[in-house]
């Protein structure tokens, strides 16, 4: 029997919407629906980025970043090889004081 992952979109768990990173190194965490083969991350609509999977999440670990506003996006396909993407996810960085 074939099984068909459902047409759930990623969702960005953390950080949360708003939220301010203060520290140097962060690990973003995705949902993603079970089955999900990939999942890919976007930060400020640059190149997608893989995540790895891991006790029921996908994970992607960023560094070396900017202050200010950032936004991130998840993807991971869904039917037919259709990409799901997330919603837009704003956040904040101020690791300097």
């Amino acid at each position: 029997m074939k099984t068909v992952m459902a047409e759930i979109r990623p969702e960005v768990e953390y950080p949360q919407q708003d939220e301010t990173i203060i520290s140097p190194h962060y690990t973003f965490r995705i949902g993603a629906p079970a089955g999900a083969e990939s999942v890919d991350v976007s930060i400020d609509q640059g190149p997608w980025l893989a995540c790895r999977n891991a006790a029921g999440f996908w994970w992607y670990d960023w560094s070396s970043y900017d202050d200010g506003e950032h936004e991130i996006i998840a993807r991971t396909r869904g039917h037919g090889g259709r990409w799901l993407v997330s919603t837009p996810h704003e956040f904040m960085v101020a690791t300097t004081a």
